[in-house]
């Protein structure tokens, strides 16, 4: 936070009323990060765990009796210039070095990594201890799992020394610079920046964006540094950039919809998109989930597996549409029963309408890697895929109150009046979490059957929203459509 922004990093420590609560996603994220660290432990069976004291003085007493056991520690504690780190992992080697492991639930290195090494080993040596090496291990992407997961599998482990050793001098002077910081009366004064969003998007951005009036510039499509550019010219607002200002195509047919306030219809574009799908028609949504500890046999770490699937399919222009569904049950694989059940439902002919469909496709891409049973019949599909999204990604019809947004929660609403207010799960991560919590967690058999039921009624809801998507752009251009 220090390196991200001064301003966040004062708040932190002197007005934390301004942070905003940590919400259920950034829960679910350290969750798997602990999970992923308590297996990384099992690499080290001798290991002593100092990670369940918590507060400062405990775990740093703690770990000053623990070292001169010479073996691995978990979560040891130092205290050094008014800073505080604890390790993941410390390993002894030889008679006095230790090596320091940063476990990572990433699937690469980052930099930031390298700086959040480069602190812990000033704190550590600070404390008088030789740090030999410096370690990331990270989650290994291609790790397959069979059985029990493998720890030494799952793990890939990268020697950073030296990366970390460049930035080590640097560390002193900004630690200095950063208890500056904390120690000023005031808060400092800190423009919003592209810095809001490296390397992670700022928790206080609701506290230090709420100056901007909605819409901003900074819901223009493709915007690139455009917005920047604007504010630097206090020009804020998407109806008031200057005529004269460049502006890509669809840029301007986002801009010139904001300035009269009416929706944006290419009638020509969204005829011919019409007229790419032939009936019966399929609407069709997965729901996943892709941790970094894969779940199932056969599956690798953060790849998206289908766990529920809803269908509509709609036989002839007017018919009502017919409505089925699959929602996993239990701890087995999902896979082979939701195949199976899909190859049924698509059978050979008629377009499969989704939204941002290259995700479907790469689910079942994937699946049918896994199972080449599949093989042929998802090579034959792909011909058959009609992405929805086309249409308001490049703003063939696009509706001021999208704010700029192409997504199906953006666009429902805004062409249709329909939403989802009213569902208990309003978003895929949410789904994926929950479903996590009733298949694997301990529930009760009546919240398992209400959670299921949530699930069914949100996935349901985003192939009901494609038909209702398709019917409302066909009454907008009133001419031949299907």
């Amino acid at each position: 936070m220090g390196l991200q922004c001064p301003k966040a990093l004062w708040i932190n420590y002197n007005n934390k009323a301004l942070l905003p609560e940590v919400d259920a996603g950034t829960e679910a994220l350290f969750e798997q990060g602990h999970q992923v660290g308590l297996l990384a432990q099992k690499l080290f069976p001798d290991g002593i765990d100092v990670g369940h004291l918590s507060g400062f003085d405990e775990p740093v007493e703690a770990t000053r009796v623990a070292l001169s056991a010479k073996k691995p520690l978990f979560e040891a504690a130092f205290v050094y210039d008014r800073c505080f780190s604890r390790a993941d992992i410390l390993e002894p080697v030889g008679d006095d070095d230790w090596d320091v492991i940063e476990v990572k639930s990433a699937t690469e290195v980052k930099q930031i990594n390298l700086s959040d090494l480069a602190f812990q080993r000033y704190v550590y040596e600070g404390n008088g201890l030789c740090i030999r090496n410096c370690y990331i291990l990270h989650v290994n992407n291609r790790y397959l799992r069979s059985g029990s997961v493998d720890p030494v599998g799952l793990f890939s482990k990268i020697d950073v020394t030296h990366a970390v050793t460049e930035l080590m001098p640097a560390v002193g002077p900004k630690v200095s610079e950063m208890l500056q910081v904390i120690d000023l009366d005031l808060c400092p004064e800190i423009k919003i920046s592209p810095h809001c969003n490296s390397p992670y998007e700022c928790s206080l951005k609701p506290v230090c964006w709420k100056f901007l009036p909605q819409p901003n510039v900074f819901h223009m499509r493709r915007a690139g540094k455009k917005p920047w550019e604007l504010l630097d010219r206090t020009i804020m607002r998407l109806d008031e950039i200057p005529t004269d200002f460049i502006l890509n195509e669809v840029q301007s047919r986002q801009i010139a919809a904001h300035r009269s306030g009416m929706p944006h219809v290419d009638a020509v574009a969204i005829r011919a998109f019409l007229q790419r799908s032939s009936y019966p028609l399929h609407f069709l949504d997965f729901e996943t989930i892709g941790l970094a500890i894969p779940l199932y046999d056969r599956s690798r770490p953060y790849v998206q597996i289908p766990f529920q699937f809803s269908l509509h399919r709609v036989e002839l222009e007017g018919a009502l549409p017919t409505h089925f569904e699959f929602l996993a049950d239990g701890t087995a694989d999902p896979r082979p029963d939701l195949l199976l059940r899909l190859k049924n439902l698509l059978g050979h002919s008629g377009s499969i309408i989704g939204y941002n469909v290259d995700f479907e496709v790469a689910c079942l891409k994937e699946c049918a890697e896994v199972f080449p049973e599949y093989q042929n019949w998802f090579d034959s599909l792909l011909p058959r895929f009609v992405d929805l999204y086309d249409v308001f990604d490049d703003l063939s019809y696009y509706h001021p109150s999208q704010n700029g947004s192409a997504s199906l929660k953006a666009v429902l609403p805004a062409l249709t009046g329909a939403g989802y207010d009213d569902l208990d799960i309003v978003a895929g991560d949410f789904a994926q979490r929950e479903f996590t919590r009733i298949a694997f967690g301990n529930v009760t058999p009546a919240e398992r059957l209400k959670v299921r039921a949530a699930l069914q009624a949100y996935c349901c809801q985003d192939t009901r929203g494609l038909i209702d998507i398709v019917e409302a752009l066909k009454k907008l251009i009133a001419g031949p459509t299907l």
